[in-house]
C-alpha cells in the first residue's frame, strides 16, 4: 500500500473494470463487515471499497489543492492509456481509478483530510453492477511485473477478490451496554454559545452562524451494523464511510457527471417528533416550513450562497424558486436541487473544474458555516475551538468520491460521527443561529439531528440524556 508523506512520490495507479454481480449476490451494504471499508450508498446503489491500494493524507488551507495534485499524478499513467474524458459514465463500467475522500471542515484543523484508493471497488448503478481492481504499479508487489509490461486483468482480479473475501473476518465486538456522555461542549456551554452568537448577529457582525456540539458514545460499537442500519433507515440520504468518518447525509454539496453539476441545498428544519399527534405530516411541514416567510427567506439565502459561487464555472444554471419538503425519518427539511452545465466540459478532455475543484470553491456553505462566510468561520473558531476545545475535524466537511475524469460526488458530512477507536465514537450536530434563535430550542435541535446515529448505534430514547433529546410539544422550524 502506498501511503505517501511530505515529498513522497504518489502511486502509479492502474485498474481494470468488468461487469459482474455483487460478490455473493448480496446487497452492497452486506459487504460492510469489518468497518474499514469505504462506502457511498443511496437507495441501495453506489459503491463500496474493499482493501487499500493507496492512501494520501494532508492538512491545512492547501488540503484540497494538495489532494488534487496527488490524485492527478496518481492517475496520470492510466490517463495516458485512456484519455481523461468528460463523457457521463452512464455506460458503466467506469474507465478510470476511483478514490474515496473526506476533508476537514476548517483550514486550521489538525485532523487529517484523506484520500483512500481501495484495492477493489464494487459498484451498482441503474441496475448494473461492476467491479474495479486498482493497483499501484510501483508497489513492491507489482513493480517488477509492471516494468515488464504487466497490467491488471480481469482473471487475476477475480482471484485476488476471492482471496480477500476469504480472509478471516475481524471478531465482532462483544455485546455490551453503550454509554452516551456530553462531549467538549456541554449542554450549558452550547446554550451560552448560542446566546453569544445571537448577540453578535444583533450587533451586525453577521447575519447567520452555524454552531456545532458533540457527544461521545463508548462501548463495543459495531460499525458495520451501524452503516447497514443507516442504509436501510435513511435510504434517501447518502450513507458514507471514509477513514473512520461514518454517517448518512441528506445534503449534496456537488455532484459532477460529465458536463453536469448538481447540488442539494437544505435550509429549514422541522423535528418530526414535535408534530401534534394525529396531524397530517405533509400539511404540518408545509405550514411550518413552506408557508413560513422567515424560513423561506433563510432558505433562499442558502441557495443563493451556493449558486453565486457555482455560477462562474457554468454556462447554464437552474435553481427553482420553489423549494420542496424533504421528508426524513427524524426531520423535515426545506430543500432545493440545483443543476448546472459546466464550462470546459464539452469534449473528450476536461479543461474546466472537476468535482474536487468545485468542492473547494463551494466549501464551506452557509448551511454549515454562516453568512458572511469569513466572519462566521472566525466566530465558530472562537466559540467552539478556543473556548471549548471543540475541533470539528471531518464533521461538516466534504465527503464522497472522485474518479480520474473529474467526475465525483461530495456530500456534506452531516448526521454522522467519527470512530476514534473500537470503543469510542464521537457524534456531531449543528444548528443555524439567527437573530430570533432560542438557545434551548437550538440545543434540542442538536438532539433531533443526532437521532439517526444514536438509533443506528442501538441507543433508544430512554437511554439518551434529556439534553440530547428533542423535547415534547409542537414542532418548531429552525435552521
Amino acid at each position: 500500500m502506498n501511503t505517501p508523506g511530505i515529498g513522497a512520490p504518489p502511486p502509479r495507479l492502474a485498474s481494470v473494470t468488468s461487469a459482474r454481480p455483487v460478490p455473493g449476490g448480496a446487497a452492497l451494504a452486506d459487504l460492510l463487515v469489518s468497518g474499514d471499508e469505504c462506502a457511498w450508498i443511496r437507495f441501495g446503489e453506489g459503491m463500496v471499497g474493499l482493501g487499500t491500494a493507496a492512501r494520501f493524507t494532508t492538512t491545512g488551507p492547501g488540503r484540497f489543492d494538495a489532494a488534487r495534485r496527488w490524485w492527478m499524478a496518481a492517475t496520470a499513467a492510466e490517463a495516458a492509456d485512456t484519455s481523461r474524458t468528460t463523457l457521463p459514465d452512464a455506460g458503466l463500467p467506469r474507465r478510470a481509478p476511483l478514490a474515496f475522500a473526506a476533508f476537514a471542515f476548517a483550514d486550521d484543523s489538525p485532523a487529517d483530510s484523506v484520500l483512500v484508493v481501495p484495492e477493489f471497488v464494487v459498484g451498482s448503478t441503474g441496475g448494473r453492477t461492476w467491479l474495479s481492481w486498482q493497483v499501484d504499479l510501483d508497489s513492491p508487489e507489482y513493480a517488477a511485473r509492471a516494468a515488464a509490461g504487466w497490467r491488471p486483468g480481469v482473471r487475476e482480479a477475480e482471484e485476488r477478490l476471492t482471496a480477500l473475501l476469504a480472509a478471516p473476518a475481524r471478531p465482532r465486538p462483544a455485546t455490551a451496554a453503550l454509554e452516551l456522555t456530553e462531549g467538549a461542549i456541554s449542554a450549558d456551554g452550547y446554550r451560552e454559545a448560542v446566546a453569544r452568537g445571537v448577540r453578535e448577529i444583533e450587533a451586525g457582525t453577521l447575519t447567520k452562524l452555524v454552531l456545532a456540539r458533540d457527544a461521545v458514545v463508548t462501548g463495543a460499537v459495531d460499525v458495520p451494523q451501524v452503516l447497514r442500519t443507516l442504509t436501510e433507515q435513511y435510504r434517501d440520504c447518502w450513507t458514507y464511510s471514509v477513514g473512520g468518518l461514518i454517517g448518512s447525509t441528506p445534503e449534496m454539496l456537488v455532484k459532477v457527471d460529465g458536463d453536469t453539476a448538481r447540488a442539494r441545498v437544505l435550509a429549514g428544519t422541522l423535528d418530526r417528533d414535535g408534530a401534534p399527534s394525529g396531524a397530517d405530516g405533509a400539511d404540518h411541514a408545509r405550514r411550518h416550513l413552506v408557508e413560513d416567510r422567515k424560513q423561506r427567506h433563510e432558505h433562499r439565502l442558502a441557495v443563493d450562497s451556493l449558486t453565486e459561487r457555482l455560477r462562474p464555472f457554468t454556462t447554464a444554471l437552474e435553481a427553482p424558486e420553489e423549494p420542496f419538503v424533504l421528508e426524513l425519518p427524524n426531520v423535515w427539511h426545506l430543500a432545493t436541487d440545483v443543476t448546472a452545465r459546466l464550462v470546459g466540459a464539452d469534449g473528450v478532455r476536461r479543461t474546466g473544474p472537476g468535482a474536487l475543484a468545485l468542492t473547494e470553491v463551494l466549501h464551506p456553505t452557509a448551511a454549515v458555516c454562516g453568512t458572511p462566510r469569513d466572519a462566521a468561520a472566525a466566530l465558530i473558531h472562537r466559540l467552539e475551538a478556543e473556548e471549548h476545545g471543540l475541533d470539528r475535524g471531518l464533521y461538516a466537511g466534504p465527503v464522497g468520491w472522485l474518479d480520474g475524469n473529474g467526475n465525483g460526488e461530495f456530500g456534506i458530512a452531516l448526521r454522522g460521527a467519527v470512530v476514534e477507536d473500537e470503543h469510542t465514537v464521537r457524534l456531531y450536530a449543528g444548528c443555524g443561529i439567527v437573530a430570533a434563535s432560542d438557545p434551548a430550542a437550538e440545543l434540542a435541535e442538536t438532539g433531533a439531528k443526532m437521532r439517526p446515529m444514536l438509533q443506528a448505534l442501538g441507543l433508544r430514547a430512554g437511554a439518551v440524556p434529556s439534553e440530547l433529546s428533542p423535547p415534547a410539544g409542537p414542532g418548531r422550524a429552525r435552521r
